[in-house]
């Protein structure tokens, strides 16, 4: 009987300090929280910033595949006709046996 008023006796102050640790864990889960979202939208700055980088560099990559395609159908007129043609050709070949 000791022990059980002994328990209750030194439940008031745990149950304090259970409230205190209890309140501390959610100011820790916000804070984590907070600092989640902060990281996650710095990554996905990181991650845009990227992609237009990407973006940039393809559109210079398409941009110079256009002027050497250009200059190499301007030397070779007739022979850039007849592989145009034979793409054609193959491709509406491809495309009819379906």
């Amino acid at each position: 009987m000791s022990e059980t008023i002994a328990t209750k006796t030194t439940d008031v102050p745990s149950s304090a300090r259970l409230k205190e640790q209890a309140t501390a864990v959610k100011d820790d889960v916000r804070e984590l929280g907070r600092l989640t979202k902060e990281v996650s939208q710095e990554k996905l700055r990181e991650a845009k910033d990227a992609a237009g980088e990407y973006v940039t560099k393809g559109r210079e990559k398409a941009g110079e595949l256009e002027d050497s395609v250009v200059t190499y159908v301007r030397g070779n007129p007739v022979k850039s006709v007849l592989m145009a043609a034979g793409a054609g050709a193959l491709l509406a070949f491809l495309l009819s046996r379906r």
